[in-house]
């Protein structure tokens, strides 16, 4: 279960990153008139590497890169980020509806039915202590 949560949290980075990226540079700007602007993700990619910018543009195929250029780079960052995020965050909450493995442990959002008078102890749900037997001498 701890993995499920360490995933969740490393999904999440890059989003809030951009996000944070995105808040601070309108805070640098201190125009809090306007609404939040948010960076495109060819935008900071040629900002913040421009090598390895220039680097794919030369050694990708000119109809790739065309496709790429025009469809995922001019997409918001926060956008782009948050994609990946949402699409397991909404896998692991299926899994978890239908109480499959990851979440198999009883954690289920529709609980087992138990039958009635079954189960019932005074117990802490331990093993319970064998009973003494006494012999007659």
């Amino acid at each position: 279960m701890r993995g499920v949560t360490i995933l969740c949290l490393l999904l999440a980075m890059p989003f809030l990153a951009a996000l944070g990226h995105d808040i601070y540079i309108t805070y640098q700007d201190q125009d809090f008139a306007q609404p939040l602007k948010l960076s495109a993700l060819g935008y900071l990619w040629v900002h913040y590497g421009p090598e390895s910018y220039k680097w794919a543009e030369s050694n990708i195929d000119k109809g790739t890169w065309e496709l790429i250029q025009t469809w995922l780079l001019e997409q918001k960052t926060v956008l782009v980020t948050a994609v990946p995020a949402l699409v397991i965050y909404a896998l692991f909450l299926i899994l978890k509806l239908f109480h499959l493995p990851p979440f198999s442990d009883g954690a289920s959002f529709f609980p087992e039915k138990k039958q009635k008078g079954s189960d019932f102890t005074f117990s802490d749900g331990q093993e319970q202590k064998k009973t003494l037997k006494y012999k007659r001498k």
